[in-house]
């Protein structure tokens, strides 16, 4: 089980607000971001297994292929930044899974919590990149953040979806 490095909250949803206001990430950030996003994988592909509707599955599916190259990308970047090597831990030794759903209801509610999570993860990942030096980290934080919009308009398209069924 990898251990969080000390004083990173312990819930995934909270570590972006506890690094909201970093204008770089460091090397242990660049770690904790990709377990998150390994964790979003586990999260949309729980989602997508209580869809009934194959399209609107579909959708949330590549959402959770695309948080597991977020997670990816984060950890190009700490190559990048010289920070070594780091590989994911299997997801049941990912400290963010014991939080994890196992199941998620769908819902408007929930929908509506997701699409605000997604944009203000494209507007963090921007501020990131402004503040990175590394011309390459930057173009990666600046690709996740765009896909954390376009994750955004899938949820839209789900929810689109299953209110017209």
């Amino acid at each position: 089980m990898y251990s969080l490095p000390a004083g990173y909250p312990q819930d995934a949803f909270a570590v972006f607000a506890f690094l909201k206001d970093k204008k770089t990430l460091d090397t242990e950030d660049f770690i904790v971001l990709a377990l998150v996003e390994s964790v979003g994988e586990l999260f949309y592909q729980t989602l997508a297994r209580g869809l009934d509707n194959a399209e609107a599955r579909s959708l949330i599916e590549r959402n959770a292929a695309e948080e597991r190259g977020h997670a990816h990308r984060m950890l190009k970047a700490l190559r990048l930044r010289g920070g070594g090597e780091f590989e994911l831990p299997a997801i049941e030794n990912n400290p963010f899974f014991a939080l994890a759903p196992k199941e998620v209801p769908v819902s408007t509610d929930l929908f509506g919590v997701l699409e605000t999570a997604e944009t203000d993860g494209d507007a963090q990942y921007q501020r990131w990149a402004d503040g990175e030096p590394n011309a390459e980290v930057a173009q990666l934080l600046r690709l996740n953040g765009v896909e954390e919009t376009r994750h955004c308009e899938r949820v839209q398209q789900v929810k689109a979806l299953l209110e017209a069924a």
